[in-house]
C-alpha cells in the first residue's frame, strides 16, 4: 500500500497490523537464515541430503553408499543443487537457508509486481510476513524445498500472465524437475494457455519443444536409470485406504483447515471476477485441481503441511492478480484474513512451530556421529534420515521410501534375518512399545506404520539381538510433554549379538542414556509399558496404574480438546 494515496478505509488499527506483520516478516527472514544454528534437518530432508552426498561423492543416485540405484529423492533438481553445493564444500543446511531466504524475498517481490505495484520495503516484508504466518514455514526450517517450489510456481504463472510462452514452458520444466508433482500444476496451466490465448499452433510448438520433449527425455532416462516407472515414494504414498475409493483420510484431515481458509478468502476476493478467463484458469489449475491429487495420496512427513503450500500461495496469487479492483476492499480483506488465520490456521502454525522447536533428535544425531567412527555396518531404521546421514552406514528403510523391495510390499519379519543388520532402530511414536506382544498377528500385510514397526520388532529375535531403550527426543521435548525420563515415547534400539562392534555400539547407547531391556524392566521409574502377554525373555514389565491427577489431568483434558479441533 502507499499511504500517500487517499485510502479512507485504512484505520490506525489496520496500519499497525500491517507494520506488525512486516516486522514479523523481517524476523522470519532472519530466522530462516539462522536455521542451521538452531535446528536439525527433518528426517525426510536428511534423507535427501544422503542422496545428494552419494551423488556428489560417488556420482550415482543411491541411498546406500555404492549401493543399488534408488529414487527415494523425488526432488531431482533440488537434490542436484544440494549435491553441487556439497561438491563446493557448502553445508547443505546453510545452502538451504540461503535459498529459502532468497526464495521468500523473490516470491514476495513477484507477488507485488503481479499486483501492479512497485515493491517497497514495507510492502515486501508485509508479504513475507503473510507467507511466514502459514505453517509451511516450518517445512522450510526443516530443510525442505517448499519456498523455492512456491517461488517457481508463481514465476511459472507470472510468465503465463505475461504471455511469455517460451519462459513459461521452461519454468514449467524446471518446476517439474524440482518436484515431480509440479506436473499437477504445469500441464493444466499449459492447456489453459492454449485455450485462452490466440496463436495456438505457435504456442503448442513452443510447449512441445521446450517442455514436452525434454520432459519425456528425462522420464525415459530416469526409468532406464532406476528401472522403475514411478519414484518409490509415489508407490508408497499411493498405497492407502481411501474414503469413497478416492481420498486418504489423514490427508483430508490435514487439508481441511487450510482448504477452508482459502475457500472463504477467495469467495470474498473473487466474487464477480470469474468472468476473467485468466482468473478461472489460475483458480482451477493452481488451487482446485491439485486437491484431487494430494487428497488421493498418503502424505508422509507432511511437515508444516508442506504439500498444501499451493493453497495459501494460490490464494495470494489471485489476490495479487486482482489487486487494482480489490484495493478499496483491502482493509476488510486484511481483517477477514487475520480473523480466519486466528480461528483456522493459528493452531496449526503454533503446533508445527512448537514441534520444530522441541522435537529435535539431538541424541539420535550424537549417537550417529559416534557410529561414524566405527567400521560401517548395516542398519534397519524406521526413520531413515538423521542416523543415516550422520553415521554413513548402509541403511535399509522398511517403509520403502528408499528401498525398492519394501516400496512394493510391506516389510516382513523374515526380512530382518535376510538383511542381518548390525543395528535396528524403531521409533514407536507412542503407538506401540518396544516389546513384542503375544497377541500380535504377524506378519501383517496391510501398509500401515504400526504394522510395519510391529513386523520389524517381531523379526528381531532376541536370541540374536540385545534390546536397548532410549527416551525419544531430548530433555526439552520430554519436559514440554510433562514426561521426564522414561514416561514418554521410546526409541527401540536392537544391537546384533556378535555383529559389527557390538561392544562399541552398546557402549555408545549407554553413554547417551540407553538402558538394556532387563534393566529397564527391573528399574523403570515411570509408568513403562504394560498389558497382557507382553514380555522379554520371559520377564514381564511392571505395570504402573498411577493416574493423572490435579493440574496434570486438567492440562491433559484441555490438550485433548485443543487437538480435537482439527479432527
Amino acid at each position: 500500500m502507499n499511504y500517500a494515496e487517499p485510502d479512507p478505509g485504512w484505520t490506525l488499527f489496520d496500519k499497525v497490523l500491517v507494520w506488525a506483520i512486516a516486522v514479523y516478516g523481517a524476523m522470519a527472514s532472519l530466522l530462516l537464515l539462522l536455521t542451521p544454528k538452531l535446528f536439525l534437518p527433518a528426517e525426510d530432508a536428511a534423507i535427501l541430503f544422503q542422496f545428494s552426498r552419494n551423488l556428489a561423492v560417488n556420482g550415482a543416485i543411491t541411498f546406500i553408499p555404492m549401493g543399488p540405484r534408488a529414487e527415494g529423492a523425488t526432488d531431482f533438481a533440488w537434490m542436484a543443487l544440494i549435491s553441487l553445493g556439497m561438491k563446493l564444500h557448502i553445508d547443505p543446511m546453510w545452502l538451504v537457508a540461503v535459498l529459502n531466504v532468497a526464495s521468500i524475498l523473490l516470491l514476495a517481490d513477484l507477488l507485488i509486481r503481479i499486483a501492479g505495484r512497485k515493491p517497497k520495503l514495507l510492502s515486501l516484508f508485509f508479504v513475507v510476513g503473510t507467507i511466514a504466518l502459514m505453517p509451511q514455514i516450518v517445512a522450510a526450517i526443516g530443510g525442505f524445498s517448499s519456498l523455492p517450489f512456491a517461488y517457481l510456481l508463481i514465476a511459472f504463472v507470472y510468465f503465463f500472465l505475461q504471455r511469455n510462452d517460451a519462459a513459461m514452458a521452461i519454468a514449467g520444466l524446471v518446476l517439474c524437475l524440482f518436484r515431480p508433482d509440479g506436473v499437477v500444476f504445469v500441464v493444466p496451466m499449459l492447456i489453459a494457455g492454449l485455450m485462452i490465448y490466440p496463436a495456438r499452433s505457435r504456442r503448442l510448438a513452443l510447449y512441445t519443444v521446450l517442455f514436452v520433449v525434454p520432459g519425456l527425455c528425462y522420464f525415459v532416462w530416469r526409468w532406464h536409470y532406476f528401472g522403475q516407472m514411478l519414484p518409490l515414494p509415489f508407490l508408497v504414498k499411493a498405497s492407502a485406504p481411501r474414503i469413497w475409493h478416492l481420498f486418504v483420510e489423514t490427508s483430508l484431515k490435514q487439508w481441511k483447515l487450510l482448504g477452508l481458509f482459502s475457500l472463504v478468502v477467495l469467495i470474498f476476493a473473487m466474487r464477480g471476477r470469474l468472468a476473467d478467463a485468466r482468473n478461472r484458469a489460475v483458480l482451477l489449475c493452481i488451487v482446485v485441481l491439485p486437491n484431487l491429487f494430494y487428497l488421493a495420496m498418503r502424505l508422509d512427513q507432511n511437515v508444516g503441511h508442506r504439500f498444501f503450500i499451493y493453497l495459501p500461495i494460490g490464494t495470494a496469487l489471485l489476490i495479487a492478480m486482482n489487486w487494482t479492483e480489490l484495493r478499496l476492499k483491502a482493509p476488510t480483506l486484511l481483517r477477514l484474513s487475520v480473523l480466519l488465520w486466528v480461528v483456522l490456521i493459528a493452531r496449526i502454525w503454533f503446533t508445527e512451530g512448537k514441534y520444530a522447536y522441541v522435537l529435535q533428535y539431538d541424541n539420535r544425531r550424537a549417537i550417529a556421529q559416534e557410529m561414524a567412527n566405527l567400521p560401517p555396518g548395516k542398519l534397519i531404521l524406521s526413520e531413515a534420515g538423521l542416523v543415516t546421514y550422520y553415521s554413513h552406514w548402509a541403511v535399509y528403510d522398511p517403509w520403502g521410501l528408499n528401498t525398492a523391495d519394501f516400496a512394493k510390499r510391506l516389510f516382513k519379519p523374515s526380512d530382518v534375518e535376510e538383511i542381518k543388520p548390525d543395528l535396528i532402530l524403531v521409533y514407536t511414536g507412542g503407538d506401540i512399545d518396544c516389546f513384542r506382544h503375544a497377541d500380535w498377528d504377524v506378519p501383517y500385510t496391510a501398509r500401515t506404520w504400526k504394522h510395519m514397526t510391529r513386523n520389524v520388532l517381531a523379526g528381531a529375535d532376541l536370541a540374536n539381538y540385545q534390546l536397548w531403550l532410549l527416551p525419544a527426543g531430548n530433555t526439552r521435548y520430554r519436559s514440554w510433554k510433562h514426561e521426564p525420563g522414561w514416561e514418554g515415547d521410546q526409541e527401540c534400539w536392537l544391537v546384533r549379538k556378535n555383529g559389527v562392534d557390538e561392544a562399541q555400539l552398546t557402549s555408545i547407547l549407554a553413554r547417551h542414556g540407553g538402558l538394556p531391556a532387563q534393566d529397564y524392566l527391573a528399574h523403570s521409574p515411570g509408568p513403562g509399558p504394560g498389558g497382557n502377554g507382553l514380555e522379554v525373555d520371559g520377564v514381564k514389565p511392571p505395570v504402573d496404574n498411577e493416574k493423572r491427577t490435579g493440574l496434570r489431568l486438567v492440562k491433559h483434558w484441555l490438550g485433548e480438546a485443543w487437538r480435537s479441533l482439527d479432527e
